[in-house]
């Protein structure tokens, strides 16, 4: 049996989405003077002694970031299946896993859900606007309910809950900033202006979009 890890042990950042509303990569369309996967690279790496993206479209090279990239475990394009090839490439129990279009989610943001791990195999927040599945601690144990899903052709995470033990976070101070949520993903070519008008205010007020080492997103 794996021995269980530290919460802080292992980041997988997905950025092999389809991008389908946006119509190009999402990963590297720029805000302020980083990619989007860059930025949430940015703080991962200052959290967690481990980083890897997962994506089958993407290289050091087009990221221009230095972490490890593996490719997704099956041909389907599914957040689910970044999340099981995360689980599955990892050398640790859990793996905390990030989407590399949520721009604006925090150091506080992530240590508000590893602080509530209490053993759970999924551990996620929950706002008024629903589960954040890809801001989310995830156990090995869930890789056979995930396989078992694809395999079934049910995609949606919720899927594998009744399978395994999950722990809600609900609202906390952590989830939001400047009024907004901080789990405020980048789909279509409106959410990326709202991102960069966002950011544009923040740069204004002297606060960064993205955390740097040693920085917080206040």
């Amino acid at each position: 049996m794996l021995k269980v890890s530290n919460p802080l042990d292992t980041c997988a950042i997905l950025a092999g989405g389809l991008s389908g509303r946006m119509g190009r990569d999402k990963a590297t369309l720029r805000l302020g003077e980083k990619s989007l996967v860059e930025g949430v690279y940015g703080l991962a790496k200052t959290l967690f002694k481990q980083v890897f993206v997962v994506s089958s479209c993407h290289s050091p090279m087009t990221t221009n970031i230095d972490a490890p990239i593996i490719g997704d475990l099956l041909p389907v394009k599914a957040p689910l299946v970044g999340i099981v090839s995360a689980l599955l490439h990892a050398q640790t129990s859990h793996v905390f896993v990030l989407a590399c279009d949520m721009p604006f989610v925090s150091e506080e943001s992530i240590y508000a859900v590893i602080q509530s791990f209490e053993g759970e195999d999924i551990v996620l927040p929950k706002t008024a606007q629903g589960f954040e599945p890809l801001h989310a601690l995830y156990s090995r144990s869930c890789i056979c309910h995930m396989l078992n899903s694809i395999e079934r052709g049910k995609l949606n995470i919720r899927n594998v809950f009744p399978y395994v033990c999950v722990k809600a976070v609900e609202s906390r101070p952590a989830f939001f900033a400047h009024g907004r949520s901080v789990f405020l993903n980048i789909n279509t070519e409106s959410e990326l202006q709202k991102a960069r008008d966002l950011e544009t205010k923040l740069n204004d007020d002297n606060e960064p979009a993205f955390v740097v080492a040693g920085g917080r997103f206040r």
